[in-house]
C-alpha cells in the first residue's frame, strides 16, 4: 500500500480507533503512539553486482512499559501526526508505506500492510511478515540462469583419492623438519 492511499483511508474513516493486526490474532495494545514517521531511502548493491535504489515511508509505533488506559490512537488522530509532519518535510507519498513495531513477545521488525479491514467502529491495519530474498535470483528468468544466479548453491568439490604411502610421504615428523 503507498503512504498516499493509507492517508486517504485515514481521512476517508475518520475518528475510528486503529488498530494494528501484526500477526494473525495479535495486535498492538489500545494505547501504542506513532512515535515517528520516516522517510528511508535505499541505495543497496546486491550479490549479482547490480545497483538498486528505492524509497518507503516507516511509521513507528512505540508502547510505553506503563499502560496508559487514556491514551488512544484514532485514524483523525494518526492523520494529525501525517500532518504535522508534512509541515516540517514532504512525506513520501507514491512509496510503499510499512510498519515499524516490536514488543517484548514480538521481535521489532518493518511489516508491510496486507490489507485493511473497515468496521462500523474500528480500522484494523493488518501486516504481514516479509522474508528475505535474493535479487539476483529474482532477476533469473530460466532455471538455468537461477541455477548460475550468484548465490545459488555452489558445487560439491571434488574428492580426491589418496594413496596411504602418498599421505605417510607427506605427513609431519620430527626428521622432515615440518614440526
Amino acid at each position: 500500500m503507498k503512504t498516499s492511499e493509507f492517508i486517504s483511508l485515514l481521512e476517508k474513516h475518520p475518528d475510528l480507533p486503529l488498530y494494528f493486526e501484526y500477526k494473525p490474532g495479535l495486535y498492538t495494545r489500545n494505547d501504542y503512539h506513532i512515535t515517528e514517521i520516516k522517510n528511508v531511502s535505499f541505495d543497496t548493491v546486491d550479490c549479482g553486482g547490480i545497483q538498486n535504489k528505492w524509497e518507503e515511508t516507516h511509521v513507528q509505533l512505540w508502547e510505553n512499559e506503563v499502560p496508559e488506559p487514556n491514551h488512544k490512537i484514532t485514524t483523525s488522530k494518526a492523520l494529525k501526526i501525517f500532518q504535522l509532519v508534512e509541515k516540517m518535510r514532504p512525506t513520501f507519498q507514491n512509496v510503499e508505506v510499512k510498519i515499524e513495531y516490536g514488543n517484548k513477545n514480538f521481535h521489532t521488525a518493518i511489516l508491510p500492510v496486507h490489507n485493511i479491514q473497515v468496521y462500523e467502529d474500528k480500522l484494523i491495519v493488518k501486516l504481514v511478515q516479509e522474508h528475505t530474498t535474493c535479487k539476483a535470483k529474482d532477476r533469473a528468468t530460466t532455471a538455468d540462469e537461477k541455477a548460475d544466479a550468484c548465490c545459488s548453491a555452489p558445487a560439491k568439490p571434488e574428492k580426491k583419492k589418496i594413496k596411504l604411502a602418498e599421505v605417510q610421504e607427506n605427513a609431519c615428523s620430527p626428521g622432515n623438519g615440518c614440526c
